[in-house]
């Protein structure tokens, strides 16, 4: 079943698609509409819901966050139905949607099929007008090479993605970087914000601290795996030093694409 929960925050539109083929989603996203722009679009697994639901709204701009399909799975459908909206990314993303991608089992079952997208894709402007707003892109890798958020300086509002999703990570996915996250993290300090727009769990307050929060936690994580790593432990031994225990069932589940090891190997790999 695919679901929809719609909320505003002053004039930001926030619609959390989920789906479940039985029960309550396990996993939901959100994607943000502000003025005529949409960010992000939703996995494809929940393309009717995501269809009807922005049927009658404007949309004249598509921004991307980043390539994983729980956020670009909707591209081609919505940049069709709304006359060829323009569709802006990282050029990494672009490549991605025109050459389309595979996706691992489970990332099929939760997120749906993934389709390339043969559309026109722009690469981002310094900053990206909406009727009402301004909207500054800030790179920002770690979680993928090609993570973009956007900040609107007047309002304190970060459209977040990935970046954020919580404070205390204890799984990554495999490929991303470590300290790159954490160089990201710094990089969007250095603004005033309060609100966190993220594709996962919103902070409508408090999202600059929350974002330290996380900053630290991966400063203190990640110092302890070297530590321990420049002591000669192995992997396995460092997640045993930093009582860290893997979740072998989740993993299996997960296609082997998901772990703490990761997570500590990333942290211990810095160049």
């Amino acid at each position: 079943m695919q679901y929809l929960k719609h909320r505003k925050f002053a004039n930001v539109d926030m619609y959390r698609f989920g789906y479940s083929p039985i029960g309550k989603p396990w996993l939901s996203v959100y994607c943000y509409l502000i003025d005529n722009v949409l960010i992000d679009t939703a996995q494809s697994n929940c393309q009717e819901k995501v269809v009807e639901t922005f049927k009658n709204k404007t949309i004249e701009k598509i921004l991307l966050t980043h390539w994983h399909e729980d956020h670009s799975g909707n591209t081609a459908k919505l940049a069709q139905q709304h006359n060829n909206a323009q569709v802006f990314a990282h050029s990494f993303t672009k490549d991605k949607l025109h050459k389309g991608f595979d996706i691992l089992p489970y990332e099929k079952f939760l997120f749906g099929k993934t389709h390339p997208f043969k559309g026109q894709v722009a690469g981002f402007q310094d900053i990206i007008e909406t009727p009402n707003h301004k909207l500054i892109p800030i790179f920002t890798p770690g979680h993928a090479d090609d993570h973009t958020v956007f900040l609107e300086k007047e309002q304190g509002w970060l459209f977040s993605g990935d970046l954020y999703v919580g404070v205390k990570i204890k799984i990554f996915r495999k490929g991303e970087q470590f300290w790159e996250q954490v160089e990201s993290f710094k990089k969007v300090l250095a603004y005033d914000f309060d609100v966190l727009f993220c594709g996962h769990h919103p902070r409508l307050k408090d999202g600059k601290l929350m974002l330290a929060q996380k900053l630290q936690y991966f400063e203190d994580f990640g110092g302890k795996a070297l530590c321990f790593h420049q002591k000669g432990l192995s992997v396995k031994d460092i997640m045993e030093a930093m009582r860290l225990r893997e979740n072998s069932l989740l993993k299996l589940l997960l296609s082997n694409d998901v772990s703490i090891a990761y997570m500590i190997e990333a942290a211990i790999n810095k160049s």
